[in-house]
């Protein structure tokens, strides 16, 4: 509704104004409107959540439904109950962060959660550590899928019982582990790095020998007391 002013006529009394009934009739369904619009419809009080003097207008605990346009230079928002929240180029939609910039920036905050991250990829200019603690009785250990499928790889340690340190050397290759089969080749071991302290018996038989050589020792009936391999023909 519009604002309805009374019509007070040209000079008093000269009949040309609003009568009595119709004037205070304008004046109810003005403040009617007040009280629908400050109290709710059909309010008989205005709201107690709502104070204003000459440039504050202060809510106590309201509730703000449709839409807030203008700018608001200041403020604090404690709940927000709303699916969707766009604070300049962000937006918060349904669970989600977003920003039409295409870069989300936390400045030197800490983040903490206790669900799933699920990201494309970290990119860091600071020591990054990953501490997770598992249930099989080790710790901090780095699942790592590859492709999508059922089979990933578990970069895993055993609990340490001192500070450890474990270097990648400045060299392009693939890491061996006692899992290997056939992996090491000749250019990997240096010479007169392997003596005879480091072999276990029996560690080197004739199959990991190329053109092996057989020596046999014989006892005087023919029978074979030892067997001698040797490298070469």
């Amino acid at each position: 509704m519009a604002k309805q002013t009374v019509n007070l006529g040209t000079v008093a009394d000269d009949g040309t104004g609003d009568n009595l009934r119709d004037g205070m009739d304008k004046v109810n369904d003005n403040f009617s409107e007040i009280y629908d619009k400050l109290g709710g419809t059909g309010a008989t009080v205005l709201t107690s959540g709502m104070s204003a003097d000459s440039d504050t207008v202060t809510l106590t605990a309201p509730t703000i439904s449709g839409i807030v346009g203008g700018t608001q230079t200041s403020a604090t928002i404690t709940t927000l109950t709303s699916t969707t929240v766009k604070p300049g180029t962000m937006v918060l939609a349904a669970g989600s962060i977003t920003d039409t910039s295409g870069a989300l920036s936390f400045g030197d905050e800490n983040l903490t959660g206790t669900g799933t991250l699920t990201i494309g990829a970290i990119t860091t200019d600071a020591t990054m550590n990953i501490n997770t603690t598992a249930t099989s009785g080790t710790v901090d250990w780095v699942l790592v899928e590859g492709t999508a499928d059922s089979f990933e790889t578990t970069i895993d340690i055993t609990d340490p019982t001192a500070d450890r340190t474990i270097t990648f050397p400045d060299v392009t290759g693939n890491v061996v582990t006692t899992g290997d089969s056939r992996t090491v080749t000749g250019a990997m071991i240096a010479i007169d790095t392997v003596a005879e302290a480091n072999m276990a018996n029996d560690a080197i038989s004739s199959v990991e020998l190329k053109d092996v050589a057989t020596l046999l020792l014989k006892n005087s009936s023919g029978t074979t007391l030892k067997t001698i391999y040797g490298a070469g023909s």
